[in-house]
């Protein structure tokens, strides 16, 4: 089952990855096309998301080494999908919300799996 949670970390590291290079190499045009002016947040935020997601993708890709790296990049991934979920829900977008609804499944399913089975966040008697 580790090699499962390890194809589900991979998935989640090229969406955030691809995610984030989009963003940031997108002109400002397309920025505004495509997130300001159905959401409504301004050019500047989405290049900070887009900056947030290349962090967490790159600490999904240092979890296979230090797994607790992962637990707190997967921290990272759930505060970006619970917020791309309630932006899409508020646009009424809820189409759009059923991918990031999967993803957030998957990533709940990492973080059981490295906190319960793994023991990464484990607390250790003095």
């Amino acid at each position: 089952m580790k090699w499962l949670s390890h194809i589900g970390q991979g998935v989640l590291i090229l969406v955030f990855l691809m995610a984030g290079l989009t963003k940031l190499f997108s002109n400002t045009e397309q920025i505004i096309e495509m997130y300001s002016d159905p959401f409504g947040y301004p050019p500047i935020f989405m290049y900070f998301i887009g900056v947030i997601e290349l962090i967490a993708a790159l600490g999904l890709i240092a979890g296979y080494r230090w797994r607790r790296i992962a637990v707190l990049s997967s921290l990272l991934v759930l505060i970006l999908l619970l917020g791309i979920i309630a932006s899409n829900l508020m646009i009424n977008a809820f189409a759009d919300a059923l991918l990031p609804i999967m993803y957030l499944l998957l990533l709940i399913g990492l973080l059981i799996r490295l906190i319960h089975v793994e023991s990464v966040m484990k607390i250790q008697p003095q």
